[in-house]
């Protein structure tokens, strides 16, 4: 049976799906994207990743028809299709410009596709690799945005896993501790929570920022967000990451460096994350 998919605002059966060759999106990765969670048809901070859309498409001049009560509606109906509507999924909206060859161009054509798919049973913990790809300079690209062109990223991951491990901990060029391919990195250390600051070329997460407003909120944590080098990481009671498909998950090691996957102060960081989320879906 075919998966169903929302393109233009349209429900279609995958195997219906045409997309014009003349697609910048594909020939030149002239787009962007985001990638969050259905929790069985509810969302966490649904508003928030439109938003990013939104930005997204100011950030390239593409114009995308949609407002946001027909863009909850058109992913309500991709769920329906795909028969997933009782179980957590990935949703996927991809958005790109229409137009001539060439890197210059005039037009803001924008088309859409959501996608939606079964999220798999998450692994317990993460092991990163140092990598020499390097993260994309803020000075070079806007860094709040999920762009389309993520060479970086799969050059990085494809390094991470020749070395054994599930993803790549990236850092900027000036050797700043950054990101992994897919999340956002935090550190535990007593009762201070570090992070790097964007000043990292990282991109800024809706779970990051869920985290770190709930740490600041706390009176049980402090939280530090600053530049970093990997030293900082060494005596850390533990790691993790966090996006808004795994939300936190612990970091088993970097490198040959082991950390503990479970400690009093990253369970009570889930807690208050996990009660945040149950109060919040929608």
């Amino acid at each position: 049976m075919s998966n169903f998919v929302v393109l233009n605002g349209e429900v279609l059966p995958e195997s219906e799906v045409l997309i014009s060759p003349i697609n910048r999106g594909m020939m030149y990765g002239d787009g962007f994207f985001a990638t969050f969670r259905s929790y069985k048809m509810k969302f966490l901070e649904l508003d928030a990743h439109f938003n990013r859309l939104k930005e997204g498409a100011n950030y390239l001049g593409i114009d995308v028809p949609f407002g946001f009560e027909d863009f909850r509606l058109k992913l309500s109906e991709l769920l329906k299709a795909n028969n997933e509507t009782d179980i957590d999924s990935i949703i996927r909206v991809q958005c790109w410009r229409e137009g001539e060859r060439g890197y210059s161009t005039d037009s803001k054509r924008g088309e859409w596709l959501s996608s939606s798919s079964a999220l798999k049973e998450l692994k317990d913990s993460v092991s990163l690799s140092t990598v020499s790809i390097k993260s994309i300079s803020s000075e070079a690209l806007a860094r709040h945005i999920k762009l389309s062109n993520g060479l970086n990223y799969i050059l990085a991951a494809k390094e991470a896993k020749s070395r054994g491990a599930d993803d790549a901990l990236m850092t900027t060029s000036e050797g700043l501790i950054s990101e992994t391919t897919i999340a956002n990195l935090f550190w535990v250390k007593g009762e201070t929570i570090y992070t790097p600051s964007i000043e990292a070329d990282l991109y800024p997460g809706i779970t990051r920022r869920i985290i770190i407003e709930l740490l600041e909120q706390s009176t049980e944590f402090e939280v530090v967000q600053g530049k970093f080098r990997w030293d900082a990481l060494l005596d850390s009671d533990c790691v993790f990451v966090t996006n808004s498909i795994r939300e936190l998950l612990p970091v088993s090691r970097i490198d040959s460096q082991e950390f503990l996957t479970t400690t009093p102060a990253f369970e009570a960081i889930k807690e208050i994350f996990s009660n945040y989320r149950d109060q919040n879906l929608g």
